[in-house]
């Protein structure tokens, strides 16, 4: 069984990365408007941003195997891995699945029907 869900991070994280995003955007848009011809550097700048648009979508995802959960984020030096065993406590809202465990909680964002399917496919396992 490994189930994957495409998920974004907590709301603070999620607010300051997409942020940064939106700048390299913005610095598209200002020499669009600066430059009246079109120039090269308008289109490298916009095809970076989306580049890290579809990075920021499609790599970050939660990874349900038989015996743990990956976080993984667009870098992957910073992935986490849960162990089932160490897992305290699962809950979630509407948007957001929280996953307790004995060092600290992790907080990610998913659509509704991905925050249901992962939180039954947990308590499956018993939490």
């Amino acid at each position: 069984m490994k189930q994957k869900f495409y998920c974004q991070p907590d709301i603070p994280t999620a607010v300051t990365c997409w942020s940064y995003t939106l700048m390299i955007f913005l610095t598209s848009l200002f020499l669009w408007l600066e430059i009246t011809v079109f120039q090269i550097w308008t289109a490298i700048s916009f095809g970076v941003f989306l580049l890290v648009v579809v990075l920021q979508v499609l790599r970050r995802k939660l990874i349900l195997t038989e015996d743990e959960i990956v976080l993984k984020n667009v870098l992957a030096l910073n992935n986490k891995t849960i162990k089932f065993k160490d897992i305290k406590q699962v809950s979630h809202t509407k948007y957001r699945l929280q996953i307790s465990d004995r060092f600290r909680t992790y907080e990610v964002l998913m659509l509704p029907k991905s925050v249901t399917k992962a939180y039954d496919e947990l308590k499956k396992f018993g939490f």
